[in-house]
């Protein structure tokens, strides 16, 4: 695997200065995609229409009759927990029976989530669920649980709040291994929905009547196809090394052959995997009609060349057997290169290669949907005549890379969107160039060889050079008085005096291996292999740690090459292959992390601290001193009042504080950033830099606040203001009373990323109190980086605790601002169209009555009330003459904008009807056909007992044997008259909302 990057089109160099801490990194980062895979799956749950239904149901075990599309879902979402073998389990399964852990049921919203599970599972569940936005958790404790019968009603009873507010629900029916029809009818066999019907504790009557079922399964898997960097991860460690496991095992069949046996080789004993074809039996009809699968015994090398000759060429086709990884070479029995062996050659070069490897590389892939998918860019040049010798056709060549790309959007500090991308060649580590038959011997004679005299005896080396074809090859490497040889796989090298511009050598100790560096003149390319040439006419041999080749070139070849006029300069640093492929690869996982979460943009001054590189290294800070913002955020009953008091009191006397405090239960964007304005004209004159603390109200999302400071409308406000810290405060008995488990709220406050430290300031004394421990736990699974901070009723009282909550960089380290991108793409430029309060006077279609109507967006409260003319606040705006109006709150508001949602909202009368399926029928209509029908003529071998139909082997359903032909004639006729309703429908104007 190699990677190559290009901003903007151009491509650039990889800093060596990449920290070393990059594994840690990325795996923190892996630790977030539980998010950003769950935001795929709802992804699927926006817009509108009847073809998206209002959630998807996930139920697991027994109670879905081990549905495989359900399964399925489960492992996307939570990795390898689902899998066969649960590795990552602590207990054993006699221990922890499969029946516990597979008590989870899933309703996906658009907006939110509904988890039930068990005390038992749960711990394994949080790392996955503690950063879902929305999440209503439904699970017993240990000693509630423990009540059989009191657990399996929760179960149900908790089934039913889930949906209770549904009327379309998804199913993943099928997964892509094990493909069924959809029934529904199956769907409410499961038991979980047969539960459903109880009395008492259930819906109190059947699943499928109430709720419209649809298959989702086709959507899912196109979201579980998406590569993450799970998923890739999952690529590069499991199927990437099976795929190059065939073709080792190719290359070491044939480092088997002998120079005579080769030739008696045949298609079929080379090519088990990959599959092979010879010489001209490439040609464009073999390859249309073999199509790699019946490998030949009667094609050998020696007869498969123009008129029976040898061939000089064979074409190679690997494809992985359960992924996308596909790779394609051409290699040669000969070589492209004439070993300089002291006499003058007439070479030949073939264009031919230069321009088919040079068309390869500038393909462009525009297609958008090509993204998150891994991509085989391939070239086929088939029936190339003989040239040389005029006898017929030679065969064709091939050539295939899988690669995958990432792009990430950039917003400049002018407004304007760049692109940053970088790819990376999966197959690289396949080779390019190999041939065989090719072996050159150097007989010395008394006055030696072209090279000189021998020094060394054949050793193991790597030979590789700066061009993107070349990749170390393995040879044996031969020191001369006045020159080198090696042969590898690209086939015989020498290497003289008379072509050697430069040498240089390091080796830092005999522990490590050696390069030797060797510049050279043109005059050499003809006499090497085209993977070799590179525009700095450079190439390294690396030398293996304690080989003899390394210890004979300080012992023997040194002093010769010095006397012969070879000078070998030592050098002090070297930036070997081997750590040029680790940063290239470090670079694009950290790059895809990223890109793969989705395409909005990222700002340009955070590129710097996301991916340390040269060219970003010198970002200017931005000018002005900033006034330093520390955020206090808590739940009711948390104490952040008192902590907040607690810091003016105590720093008073060495700064000058201002405290921030808005309404108890409301919060307004606007509000807070007009606050910020008006707060840094007051502060013109004065001396002295304050700070200013701003407390969270209520139970309000602290991303909001955070947004609201960091991204003012007015850039020079903007300039002035940073946010040194965010600070949770949380109070066990309190968070436990009120947010028993991972009750949402909670921790949404304590968001990784945004939080960088949390004080607990109930229960301190009691530091292993079980309530405190479990919040503890329940706090570090959904921040763990965050510091921890005993501070009983807000009372701080070290003065290391006092630097973490008033820091004045600690939101903005770079692992903050990485996790911040992680689990809110989008995040710096949200605030376009958010909308929070909306107030005013309407009148309502069906009513003359003036009402007052007010709603705010974070606490979800509707009113609507007759107007109240005796409130002189009430009145409507005095810009306006009318009476009805509304009046919203938010930022970046326009008004077609808002016209257009309003549009939505609004409900339309004479929309047009869609034809019905039988997977669109509702509940209500399949009963109607029931009940309607349900005492027709029954088939023969059914009779009715008066509540259900029985065949003459006793089994029992709730419907008519022939329900599905009832169900036809119902959709045939009902989708007549929707026709007859469309057509008068398309005679008719429908009229806008906002027409005069």
């Amino acid at each position: 695997m190699s990677s190559i990057r290009k901003v903007n089109g151009k491509f650039s160099g990889i800093n060596p200065a990449v920290s070393h801490d990059f594994v840690l990194i990325y795996v923190f980062l892996i630790m977030l995609f539980s998010c950003s895979r769950l935001r795929q799956v709802q992804a699927l749950l926006c817009g509108s229409g009847t073809a998206i239904p209002d959630g998807i149901l996930c139920s697991l075990g027994i109670d879905s009759r081990y549905n495989e599309g359900c399964t399925e879902l489960a492992k996307y979402l939570f990795y390898g927990l689902y899998e066969q073998n649960q590795v990552n389990l602590e207990h054993g399964l006699e221990e922890f029976p499969e029946e516990m852990l597979d008590d989870v049921i899933l309703l996906i919203k658009a907006e939110c989530v509904h988890l039930y599970c068990n005390p038992l599972n749960y711990s394994y569940l949080l790392p996955y669920v503690s950063h879902w936005r929305n999440l209503h958790l439904y699970c017993m404790t240990e000693t509630e649980y423990e009540d059989e019968e009191a657990a399996e009603e929760f179960k149900i009873s908790s089934f039913v709040a889930m949906v209770q507010d549904c009327c379309h629900i998804g199913v993943p029916y099928s997964s892509q291994g094990q493909i069924q029809k959809f029934d529904m009818f199956m769907v409410e066999k499961w038991p979980l929905l047969q539960a459903f019907a109880l009395e008492g504790i259930g819906g109190g009557s059947f699943f499928t009547m109430k709720y419209k079922l649809m298959d989702m399964s086709e959507n899912l898997w196109q979201v579980y196809n998406r590569l993450d960097p799970v998923s890739l991860d999952n690529l590069l460690t499991e199927d990437l090394v099976n795929f190059e496991k065939q073709w080792n095992g190719f290359f070491s069949g044939m480092d088997l052959e002998s120079h005579l046996s080769i030739l008696e080789l045949s298609e079929a004993q080379a090519g088990e995997q990959p599959y092979v074809l010879f010489g001209k039996h490439s040609a464009l009809e073999d390859l249309e009609s073999y199509l790699f699968n019946f490998p030949s015994e009667s094609h050998q090398v020696r007869n498969t060349g123009p008129q029976g000759s040898a061939a000089r060429h064979m074409i190679l086709q690997c494809v992985a057997p359960k992924g996308p990884l596909a790779c394609a070479r051409t290699y040669f029995f000969g070589t492209t290169h004439n070993p300089y062996l002291g006499e003058v050659y007439c070479y030949f070069r073939d264009s031919f290669f230069e321009g088919f490897l040079f068309v390869f590389r500038i393909i462009p892939l525009t297609n958008e949907d090509s993204r998150y998918v891994i991509k085989t860019a391939s070239l086929i040049v088939h029936d190339i005549p003989d040239l040389q010798w005029d006898r017929g056709e030679l065969g064709s060549v091939v050539f295939s890379e899988s690669f995958l790309e990432s792009s990430i959007s950039i917003q400049q500090r002018d407004g304007t969107v760049s692109s940053d991308s970088c790819y990376t060649i999966l197959t690289a580590t396949v080779p390019r160039y190999a041939c065989w038959l090719v072996c050159v011997v150097l007989n010395q004679d008394d006055d030696g060889t072209c090279l000189g005299k021998v020094l060394t005896a054949a050793d193991a080396a790597y030979v590789l050079s700066s061009s993107h074809l070349s990749t170390p090859e393995e040879g044996k490497i031969i020191f001369f008085s006045e020159g080198l040889f090696i042969h590898s796989q690209y086939g015989s090298i020498t290497i003289s005096k008379d072509h050697i511009n430069k040498v240089k050598f390091y080796n830092p100790d005999s522990r490590t291996v050696a390069s030797l560096f060797v510049e050279y003149e043109d005059s050499l390319l003809p006499h090497l292999p085209f993977p070799l040439h590179s525009s700095d006419r450079c190439l390294v041999f690396a030398l293996l740690p304690r080989s003899k080749s390394q210890r004979a070139f300080y012992s023997k070849v040194l002093s010769v090459w010095k006397s012969s006029g070879l000078a070998c300069r030592s050098v002090s640093t070297t930036f070997l292959f081997t750590d040029s492929c680790i940063l290239a690869c470090t670079r694009f996982l950290q790059h895809f992390a990223l890109s793969s979460i989705g395409q909005e943009p990222i700002m340009y001054d955070h590129l710097g601290m996301l991916f340390p590189s040269a060219e970003l290294r010198n970002i200017p800070p931005c000018q002005g001193d900033k006034v330093v913002i520390t955020i206090i955020t808590g739940l009711p009953g948390s104490h952040k009042k008192i902590l907040c008091n607690f810091l003016v009191q105590l720093n008073h006397k060495c700064e000058r504080w201002v405290v921030y405090e808005p309404a108890p239960e409301s919060f307004s964007a606007s509000h807070l950033q007009k606050y910020l304005s008006s707060f840094l004209e007051s502060q013109r004159g004065t001396k002295g830099k304050p700070r200013l603390l701003v407390l969270t109200p209520g139970y309000t999302d602290v991303l909001d606040v955070v947004q609201a400071v960091l991204f003012h409308p007015d850039p020079v406000v903007q300039a002035c203001f940073t946010i040194g810290a965010v600070t949770a405060c949380v109070n066990p008995l309190t968070s436990f009373m009120e947010h028993r488990f991972a009750f949402p709220k909670l921790l949404e406050q304590l968001s990784q990323g945004i939080v960088s430290t949390v004080v607990f300031t109930g229960l301190t004394a009691e530091k292993k109190h079980p309530l405190m421990q479990h919040v503890q736990q329940l706090v570090r699974s959904a921040n763990p980086t965050a510091a921890f901070i005993l501070a009983e009723r807000g009372a701080v009282t070290r003065d290391e605790d006092m630097n973490l909550i008033l820091s004045e960089s600690s939101f903005n380290e770079p692992q903050m601002l990485r996790a911040r991108y992680v689990l809110y793409p989008g995040w710096p430029s949200p605030f376009q169209g958010n909308m929070y309060n909306v107030w005013g006077k309407v009148r309502f279609s069906d009513s003359d009555q003036l009402m007052e109507v007010s709603y705010n967006a974070l606490s979800g409260n509707l009113r609507i009330v007759p107007e109240d003319n005796s409130d002189p606040l009430s009145q409507g705006p005095k810009e306006t003459n009318t009476s009805c109006f509304l009046i919203f709150d938010g930022v970046g508001l326009t008004e077609d904008g808002l016209k257009d949602w309003l549009r939505l909202c609004a409900k339309q009368k004479q929309a047009k009807k869609t034809k019905k399926t039988k997977s669109t029928l509702s509940p209500q209509e399949i009963k109607s056909i029931h009940m309607t029908r349900h005492l027709e003529p029954l088939p023969p071998g059914y009779f009715y007992n008066g509540y259900q139909y029985v065949d003459i082997f006793g089994d029992k359903t709730n419907f008519h044997p022939n329900m599905e032909e009832f169900i036809k004639e119902y959709i045939a006729e009902a989708n007549k008259e929707i026709e007859q309703f469309n057509c008068q429908l398309e005679l008719q104007g429908q009229p806008d909302l906002f027409d005069p």
